[in-house]
């Protein structure tokens, strides 16, 4: 019998209120049967809804551009315009070239997106990506975040990013194309082991049958205990975390030194975020570092971590900006009189006022506040007759 199509209506019901969407397609059996079950569904479900099949040509491969316009025959037939992106960047890197060719496909067909009002991009991840995601990750760390894998949605330089195919596996779509004839092409990538998924693929394939379903269902349910423990976070920062308007906050000891090492790790990630000025997100091995630190009574009484720093106390600890990793170029105040600076404090001032680190000025004493966040704190500099300005600091628990 002919293979079913993939049951997969309800994966796409999220395209429901959008009208413009793109679609990434490489030419590969996955995102070709993107492109068709996309088409599908749209004419039956959303007629209204425009779809725009997108193709990068990273100029790795002198294949790449007869394989994009493979991909674009085989959108025309499907109904769909179709448009190739080129990476034209050059010398092409030598090093980390999956990551790079990556992040520059996404920037193309987002900076696409943007241009021509496509309000969401959609990806062919399939379950087996999936899989071979957790196999990677389970070599390097225990992180519920980490272990949750591809989400079904997510998103890039603040475009939404959807991946309907997630719960459907590779060996079905390439079924069900076969049975309608569409042809797909094979990267040659695929099969070079010097790169990381290649070598998880074949991990994969010489494990057990119900390998791949285990590690897709893994990530499943740390996703789900990944999402309780940041609601939990917020709500025990919401009561228990104490907050200064000079951009310090103060955490008893005796409220942090019972909760779960997860849940402890999740806090101090939201904390150092925020107070890091959000120049870097924490791996997970540092925040279990930082956690024993914290709780501890060795070591060091003060410490660094994603632009923050920490110092410790018998009753507790604290976070404030580490001084060092402000810039410190001025920075100047828009004609609208605000500007955020340090992603930590909204200054309102005159336009043209001038925002820099406090640094070694002297400032009014703020009795309390250690001198290592007064130091942190923005510096203005204003025409002379100016009213005084407003600094307000970003406080976790304002909502």
């Amino acid at each position: 019998m002919p293979a079913a199509p993939p049951d997969i209506a309800a994966d796409f019901a999220p395209l429901v209120p959008e009208r413009h969407v793109a679609l990434a397609v490489s030419g590969g059996s996955d995102s070709t049967a993107l492109m068709r079950l996309a088409a599908d569904w749209a004419r039956v479900h959303h007629p209204g809804l425009m779809l725009s099949v997108l193709t990068v040509d990273h100029g790795l491969r002198p294949e790449a551009a007869a394989e994009a316009v493979l991909v674009g025959q085989w959108a025309t037939t499907t109904g769909l315009p179709h448009h190739v992106l080129r990476w034209t960047d050059e010398p092409k890197p030598e090093t980390g070239i999956q990551a790079r060719a990556r992040a520059a496909r996404y920037g193309l067909m987002v900076q696409w997106c943007r241009a021509h009002g496509a309000t969401a991009l959609l990806t062919g991840h399939t379950l087996d990506d999936q899989a071979e995601t957790v196999l990677m990750r389970l070599a390097r760390t225990m992180s519920p975040e980490s272990l949750s894998g591809i989400r079904p949605a997510g998103g890039w330089e603040g475009l939404p990013l959807l991946r309907p195919l997630l719960r459907t596996k590779r060996q079905a779509l390439r079924d069900w194309l076969t049975d309608l004839g569409q042809p797909w092409t094979d990267d040659p990538s695929n099969q070079d082991d010097r790169f990381e998924r290649v070598r998880a693929r074949r991990r994969l394939a010489s494990m057990s049958p119900e390998s791949t379903d285990r590690l897709a269902a893994l990530a499943t349910s740390c996703g789900r205990a990944s999402t309780l423990l940041e609601r939990t976070s917020h709500i025990w920062i919401s009561l228990s975390l104490q907050e200064h308007e000079a951009g310090i906050c103060h955490i008893a000891a005796s409220d942090f030194r019972g909760l779960p090492a997860a849940l402890q790790e999740r806090i101090l990630a939201t904390i150092v975020a925020r107070y890091g000025g959000g120049q870097a997100t924490p791996e997970a091995d540092e925040l279990r570092r930082i956690a024993r630190w914290v709780c501890g009574n060795t070591g060091p009484v003060r410490c660094t971590l994603g632009g923050a720093l920490l110092g410790r106390r018998k009753t507790g600890f604290w976070v404030t900006r580490e001084q060092a990793r402000i810039m410190v170029a001025e920075q100047t105040v828009p004609e609208s009189g605000k500007l955020l600076w340090d992603n930590r404090f909204l200054v309102e001032a005159v336009p043209g006022s001038t925002v820099s680190p406090t640094a070694g000025r002297k400032r009014p004493a703020m009795p309390g506040v250690p001198i290592y966040a007064q130091r942190a704190c923005p510096w203005i500099d204003q025409p002379p007759g100016a009213p005084p300005p407003r600094t307000s600091f970003l406080r976790l628990n304002s909502g």
